[in-house]
C-alpha cells in the first residue's frame, strides 16, 4: 500500500535506529586484541533513495557489542566524538522512556554483535544529509561506548521532476463549478485543490507575513487536506481514492459562496516511495455567481408572549430549500433588508460552513411538536424575527415580523428564597429561586462578620461595566442587556460555591440586576445561611501497586488494545479506615503543577465534577497514562459525619525500570472480577491544563436544558473513562469531489 507519509516539506524525527542483523560471520584467522578504543568498523552505504538507505557494518572485532543508528547530518554539525555519542544516546533514551522501555532494554534491541548485512532505515526526508553513526558498546558496563564514534555520511535523493502540464476548464452555474482536467501524461496521478482567492493572498502575497510561493501553499494546503481525513478516520486508500486521480477527469464542487473568488491548484505525484509532488502546480481562478433567486417565502407567526418568551412558528414554502432565521432585539427603524445585511457580514463566515442554516419548519410554540416556547433576554423590549433563504449567499427576499415582550416588573421588586442542598467541607450547594423569573441577579458568598455591601455592589458593577467594553471590542452591537443576560442567572437555579474554608460560617448575599443600566437594583443578605462540614477524621493511604506496559497487555485484560497501546497501565490501592463511608480519587498532570503548592480546598475545587468514586469493598484505580510524565493522585474519604478528610497526594511517575510483570495485573484483575462478578475497566486520563493562579470563588448554575448557558470548568479537558474505537471527529472535513 502506497503510505501517505510525507510532502517535500514535511519535517522527520532526528533519529532512526535499528535492530541490527545478529548473525555473526565466520571468524577470522584470531588476532591479538587491539584495545577497545582503536576498534574500527567498515561503513558501506549501499543504497539510497528518497526516503530510505541500505548500509552495512563490518565490525573488526566480531564478538564485540555496537550500535548503529541513522541520524540528520545537521543534528551533529560542530559535535566532538563524545558530544556525537552523547547525542545518540540522548535520543536512545528519549525514544524507550517514551515507549516504556528501560534504556537497557531499548539497547538490546538496537545492539548487534558481527557484521550487519543490508539494514533498511525508513521514513527518511526527501533530499536531506545523513550519518550512519557506529560505535562500540559494553552491555556489562551500562552500555557505555567504548570506542569512538564512526560516521558515514549520505544523501537522500532528490524528486525527479516529471514533465506533465494540466489544461483546466471551470464551467460555474451559481455557487456551483466544474473543474475540467485534462492531464498532458495520462499516467500520473493528480491532485486538485481550491480555495477563496483571499485565503491564498494571505499566504502569498509578497508583503504579507507568510510570503508563501505557490509551490510552498499548495504542499501546505494539500497535506492539511490530506491529514483532516486521516484525523477523521478514513484510510490512506480512501483518501487517495476520495483525493487523487489520473486521466481526464471532470470533478464538482457544489455549495460554494457566492459571488466569490476562488483559486484552483493541480499538480501531480508520485507514490511510489511516500507522496511527492513532481509536476509544476498550475493554477487559474473562477467566480461563482450571485445566487439563484429561489422565490423563498415565509410564514412567521408569533404568538403567546410573555415577558420572556414567545410562541415563533416558521413555516417557509419550500420544506427544502435551506434558509437562516434569528430572533433579536429590534432598533424600530431599520428594514428588513438592513436586519438581514447585518445578520450576513456578522455570520457570513459560519453560513458558508453550513452552519445556523435550516430546513423545513421551525416550531418553538411549545406544543406537541415542539419542546418550549422560544426564551427570550429581557421584557418589555422590541424584538424582530427574520427569516430569509440562503445557500452559498442570500436566495430569497427577508421576512420580518416585530413584537415586544410583556413589560417587566421593577427588579428592585424582587426578592429571593434559596434552599442548601448540599453541606461539604469545602464547597456549598443551594438552590436559589427568585420572585420574579424575568429579574436577572448575582449571587455570592463570604466569611460571616466580612460582608461590605456597598464594595460588594461597586464590584459587581464595575464587573458588568468592564464585561461590556470587552464584549464590543468584539461585537459592537452588544448591549448592557445582551452582556448581562448572557453572564448572569435568572429563573431557579442551583449553584456552588467552592474553595470555602471547612467549619465556617457563611452569608450568602443575592443582588437583582437592572438589565439595562447594568447597576444593582437590590440587594439581599442572609447571613449564617449555611455552614462548612468540618476536616473529616480518615485520611486514605495511597499505594502504587505497580506499572504495567498497555503493549504487553495488548486487550488480553481490558479488552481495548488501541486505547493501551504504547502507554503505561498504572494500578493504584487506597488503604481506608474501616470507618469511612465513601472514598473518592482523582489523578492530574504534572504540566508544571507542583501538587504540594495547592491547598486540599483548591484541588477539590479544581477536580470539581471529576472525582471519581471508587469502591470501599475494592479500592482500585485502573489509569492508562502516558510513560515517564509526572502525575498526582489524590484521595479523600469521607467520616462518618460527612466530613471530607485530608487529601492524601502521591507521585505517579511510570517509568520502565519500575515496569512489572503483565502476569501480576491479569492475576489482580481476574482476582477482582472474579470476586464482584463484574469487569474493572481502565480509566485514560488527559492532561488538565495547571492554573496560573487560585481563582477567585465562585458561584455557578447546574445549567438546565431551556436555560443553559455555558460555564467552562478547569478541568474541561478531562477524560474519565476510555472508550473502545472512539474516533474524535473533526468539525469540518473538506468535501470529496464528485465526479
Amino acid at each position: 500500500m502506497k503510505k501517505l507519509r510525507t510532502l517535500l516539506f514535511m519535517a522527520l524525527g532526528a533519529l532512526a535506529m535499528v535492530g541490527c542483523n545478529k548473525e555473526p560471520q565466520k571468524e577470522p584467522t584470531p588476532t591479538p586484541e587491539p584495545t577497545p578504543a582503536i576498534q574500527s568498523f567498515e561503513i558501506t552505504v549501499d543504497a539510497v533513495t528518497k526516503k530510505t538507505v541500505t548500509y552495512s557494518v563490518t565490525p573488526e572485532l566480531l564478538d564485540k557489542d555496537y550500535v548503529a543508528v541513522v541520524t540528520t547530518a545537521e543534528s551533529l554539525a560542530g559535535l566532538e566524538d563524545e558530544a556525537v555519542v552523547e547525542h545518540v544516546y540522548d535520543e536512545i533514551k528519549a525514544a524507550a522512556a517514551s515507549a516504556g522501555l528501560t534504556f537497557a532494554e531499548k539497547m538490546s534491541a538496537i545492539a548487534a554483535k558481527g557484521a550487519s548485512q543490508g539494514v533498511v532505515v525508513d521514513g527518511l526526508a526527501v533530499n536531506t544529509e545523513y550519518a550512519v553513526v557506529v560505535f562500540g558498546v559494553d552491555p556489562a558496563n551500562d552500555w557505555e561506548s567504548t570506542t569512538f564514534p564512526e560516521l558515514k555520511e549520505f544523501k537522500t535523493a532528490a524528486v525527479e521532476a516529471v514533465s506533465c502540464t494540466f489544461d483546466v476548464a471551470a464551467t460555474v452555474e451559481q455557487n456551483n463549478v466544474s473543474l475540467a482536467v485534462t492531464p498532458s501524461d495520462n499516467n500520473i496521478k493528480w491532485h486538485l485543490l481550491i480555495v477563496t482567492k483571499a485565503m491564498y493572498d494571505t499566504y502569498t502575497d509578497a508583503e504579507g507575513d507568510y510570503k508563501w510561493t505557490k509551490d510552498v501553499f499548495y504542499q501546505a494546503y494539500a497535506e492539511s487536506e490530506i491529514n483532516e481525513y486521516l484525523g477523521a478516520g478514513y484510510t490512506e486508500d480512501q483518501v487517495i481514492e476520495a483525493l487523487f486521480f489520473q486521466g481526464p477527469q471532470t470533478l464538482k464542487a457544489e455549495g460554494l459562496n457566492a459571488a466569490t473568488e476562488y483559486v484552483y491548484l493541480v499538480a501531480g505525484f508520485d507514490m511510489n516511495e511516500g507522496l511527492y509532488v513532481v509536476t509544476e502546480v498550475t493554477d487559474g481562478s473562477f467566480v461563482t455567481e450571485e445566487p439563484a433567486s429561489s422565490g423563498l417565502t415565509f410564514d412567521i407567526s408569533v404568538t403567546d408572549i410573555e415577558q420572556m418568551r414567545a410562541a415563533i412558528l416558521i413555516t417557509p414554502s419550500d420544506l427544502t430549500e435551506k434558509f437562516c432565521w434569528m430572533v433579536q432585539p429590534y432598533d424600530g427603524t431599520s428594514s428588513a433588508e438592513e436586519v438581514m445585511n447585518e445578520i450576513v457580514a456578522a455570520n457570513k463566515m459560519w453560513f458558508d460552513m453550513g452552519f445556523m442554516t435550516y430546513t423545513g419548519v421551525q416550531d418553538y410554540t411549545g406544543g406537541p411538536d415542539s419542546p418550549y416556547k422560544f426564551k427570550l433576554d429581557t421584557p418589555d423590549t422590541e424584538y424582530c424575527v427574520i427569516a430569509f433563504g440562503y445557500a452559498g449567499g442570500v436566495t430569497s427576499e427577508p421576512v420580518m415580523v416585530t413584537f415586544r415582550t410583556l413589560p417587566g416588573n421593577d427588579p428592585a421588586d424582587c426578592t429571593f428564597t434559596y434552599e442548601v442542598t448540599e453541606e461539604s467541607t469545602y464547597k456549598l450547594t443551594f438552590h436559589v429561586t427568585p420572585s420574579d423569573p424575568s429579574v436577572y441577579y448575582y449571587g455570592d458568598v463570604c466569611v460571616d462578620g466580612t460582608y461590605d455591601e456597598a464594595a460588594r455592589i461597586a464590584e459587581v458593577e464595575a464587573g458588568i461595566e468592564s464585561m461590556v467594553a470587552m464584549q464590543q471590542m468584539f461585537d459592537p452591537s452588544a448591549t448592557v442587556t445582551s452582556v448581562v443576560s448572557m453572564y448572569y442567572w435568572n429563573g431557579p437555579n442551583y449553584m456552588d460555591a467552592k474553595e470555602l474554608a471547612p467549619d465556617t460560617s457563611y452569608t450568602l448575599f443575592l443582588y437583582a440586576l437592572d438589565a439595562k443600566t447594568g447597576k444593582v437594583a437590590a440587594a439581599h443578605s442572609y447571613p449564617a445561611f449555611a455552614k462548612t462540614k468540618p476536616v473529616g477524621t480518615t485520611v486514605p493511604e495511597i499505594e502504587i501497586v505497580g506499572y504495567y506496559s498497555g503493549d504487553e497487555e495488548a486487550g488480553a485484560v481490558f479488552g481495548q488494545p488501541a486505547v493501551t497501546a504504547g502507554k503505561c497501565i498504572a494500578v493504584i490501592k487506597y488503604n481506608v479506615d474501616p470507618s469511612a463511608t465513601a472514598l473518592y480519587a482523582g489523578i492530574l498532570e504534572g504540566n508544571g503543577m507542583d501538587a504540594t503548592e495547592y491547598p486540599d480546598d483548591y484541588i477539590h475545587s479544581y477536580l470539581n465534577g471529576y472525582w471519581d468514586e471508587v469502591s470501599m469493598a475494592q479500592p482500585y484505580s485502573f489509569y492508562v497514562l502516558n510513560w515517564a510524565v509526572e502525575q498526582t493522585a489524590f484521595a479523600y474519604a469521607l467520616d462518618a459525619n460527612g466530613g471530607e478528610g485530608a487529601l492524601a497526594r502521591s507521585l505517579v511517575l511510570p517509568t520502565a525500570e519500575q515496569k512489572g510483570n503483565i502476569e501480576d495485573l491479569k492475576s489482580l484483575v481476574e482476582e477482582l472480577n472474579s470476586a464482584t462478578r463484574t469487569t474493572v475497566s481502565t480509566m485514560s486520563v488527559e492532561a488538565m491544563p495547571a492554573a496560573a493562579s487560585k481563582p477567585v470563588v465562585t458561584v455557578r448554575e447546574k445549567t438546565t436544558a431551556e436555560n443553559a448557558v455555558a460555564v467552562p470548568s478547569a478541568a474541561s479537558s478531562f477524560t474519565r473513562s476510555i472508550k473502545a474505537g472512539h474516533l474524535m471527529q473533526l468539525d469540518h472535513v473538506p468535501a470529496i469531489w464528485t465526479i
